[in-house]
Formats: C-alpha cells, sequence, structure tokens
C-alpha cells in the first residue's frame, strides 16, 4: 500500500509541474479581485498573480478540510470514551449479578399448579 501511495504523489508531483511549467504565462497575469457591495462600498484588492490567487484558495481549502477531520476525529474519540465508560459500568453490574447468591425463591410456574390443585 505505501508503495502505491508513493507512486500517486510522485504522479501528482510530476503532473503539477506540467501544469504549472505548461501554463505559465497564464498563471503569471495579474488579477484585481473586487467586491461591490451596493449603496455601501466597493472593494479592490491589488493586483495579484492568477498563481497566487489559485495557490491561497487550495491551501485555504486543505486547511478547512483539516480542520473539519480534527473536529469529527475529536467527537469520536469523545464517544469511543463514553461508550467505553458505559461498558465499563455495565461489565461491572454484570459480575455483581453474576455473583449474587442464588435465592430458592418460587417460580411462577409453580404457584400456578398449586393454585391448580386447590381448585
Amino acid at each position: 500500500m505505501r508503495f502505491i501511495k508513493v507512486l500517486f504523489l510522485l504522479a501528482l508531483f510530476v503532473f503539477s509541474i506540467l501544469f504549472f511549467s505548461q501554463n505559465n504565462d497564464v498563471l503569471l497575469q495579474n488579477l484585481t479581485l473586487i467586491l461591490d457591495i451596493p449603496y455601501v462600498a466597493t472593494l479592490h484588492s491589488i493586483p495579484l498573480p492568477f498563481g497566487v490567487l489559485i495557490l491561497t484558495a487550495f491551501v485555504a481549502g486543505c486547511l478547512l478540510t483539516m480542520i473539519y477531520f480534527a473536529v469529527d476525529k475529536f467527537r469520536g474519540v469523545a464517544k469511543l470514551k463514553e461508550c467505553r465508560t458505559r461498558m465499563a459500568s455495565l461489565e461491572q453490574e454484570l459480575n455483581s449479578l453474576r455473583n449474587m447468591p442464588i435465592s430458592e425463591a418460587p417460580s411462577f410456574s409453580s404457584t400456578e399448579t398449586k393454585e391448580e390443585e386447590n381448585l
């Protein structure tokens, strides 16, 4: 499995180098972002190369995905801890019930037969 991961990462690296080398002139074009809020303001960014914007969007997406999965992992760990605590208490209850002495109480079927005999 590790071999497949290394091959995949190598292929991704080669394709990204090919993409950036073949599209160098497009990625170096400057782009100004504009946010127009009607009746309030119009905001302009400084001219940035298109490649920087793509890279920034990619990194922001990676960070948000990592945060999402980290929160999900922490929730899973908390749920696992809760389940293990509950399982331990239930095992303790089961062991205490196993160790209880058995009392000789009349069963339901024996009381029915006694009542039938009395009739």
